[in-house]
């Protein structure tokens, strides 16, 4: 081996660099679609959860947080189908054939109710219809597609009377009242059934403006399931012996509160499991030993 060999420079190799591809950057959303994305969602939230949906969509928003695909469909689904049967109440309402309801409505001496409710008009009666006009436009399609006959009381609410279909001697859905009782006797009888279920479409709209459609009737299927019959709140709320009630001896019921009773251990004893399941996460995330006891 030669001295010349070994003083041989080594070659460098140099890396070839190969252009760099700017990868494509999605397209900024503009603020304007923004700010129109936002408030349709809000708005959206507000049909389909009331008060407290449009604040919970508020708050989310303000921290960041994007409503998954699923609840976004959800939510759009909930709220078409709200506007859907609005829609309904007001072609309804404005086509159909209303008879004149016999029935006269008024607010008893000493009466602390609210005045809207029994007297008709004011502001009050045209905030629980607009409010309740989703519930009232799917009750009015179901009677108008049994041939029910339309009643148009003073009230502020609407009789549908039936041949069948009914349950006790009717039901309140928004402002519409679906009975089978007959409307064109104005007897005492009557006149306190109109009033009892008018004080039902102001726990309804009252209901729905706070926390959607479903509140009212979720909450009052549960009340029925711990309290039936005249045990009930809202029925109690409106009025026993103007719904045809007859007042319970013992009152609440003593089953009714012992489940109660018995489903606010059940909860707490979830929160405190729950609670206590997430403290040694917690540590282990934090980096700290979790005391052995």
């Amino acid at each position: 081996m030669t001295t010349s060999t070994l003083d041989r420079p080594v070659p460098t190799l140099v890396p070839q660099r190969q252009p760099v591809v700017p990868e494509e950057q999605p397209p900024a959303a503009r603020p304007g679609h923004s700010r129109i994305r936002r408030v349709l969602w809000w708005a959206a939230c507000l049909i389909c959860g009331g008060l407290v949906g449009l604040v919970l969509a508020a708050v989310g928003t303000l921290r960041g947080r994007v409503p998954s695909r699923f609840r976004l469909g959800v939510v759009a689904v909930g709220a078409a189908a709200q506007l859907a049967g609005a829609g309904s109440f007001a072609v309804v309402g404005a086509v159909a054939d209303f008879r004149p309801c016999a029935v006269r409505t008024v607010q008893p001496p000493g009466d602390a109710y609210g005045t809207a409710a029994v007297s008709g008009g004011g502001l009050w009666e045209a905030t629980r219809t607009v409010v309740a006009a989703p519930v009232s436009g799917a009750a009015l399609l179901y009677g108008v597609g049994k041939g029910g006959e339309l009643y148009r009381c003073d009230n502020g609410t609407t009789a549908m009377v039936l041949d069948d279909g009914v349950v006790r001697a009717g039901t309140m859905f928004g402002t519409v009242f679906l009975t089978d009782q007959r409307m064109e006797a104005d007897t005492p009888r009557m006149r306190s059934l109109a009033e009892h279920e008018a004080r039902h479409t102001d726990q309804w709209a009252a209901f729905s403006l706070a926390a959607g459609p479903a509140a009212f009737p979720a909450l009052y299927a549960l009340d029925e399931a711990l309290f039936p019959g005249a045990f009930n709140h809202f029925e109690r709320q409106a009025g026993l012996e103007a719904g045809g009630y007859d007042p319970p001896s013992d009152c609440p019921s003593i089953a009714g509160r012992l489940t109660l009773l018995s489903l606010g251990l059940l909860a707490g004893s979830v929160l405190v499991v729950r609670h206590r399941l997430r403290r040694p996460s917690a540590s282990k995330r934090s980096g700290k030993a979790v005391p052995q006891r």
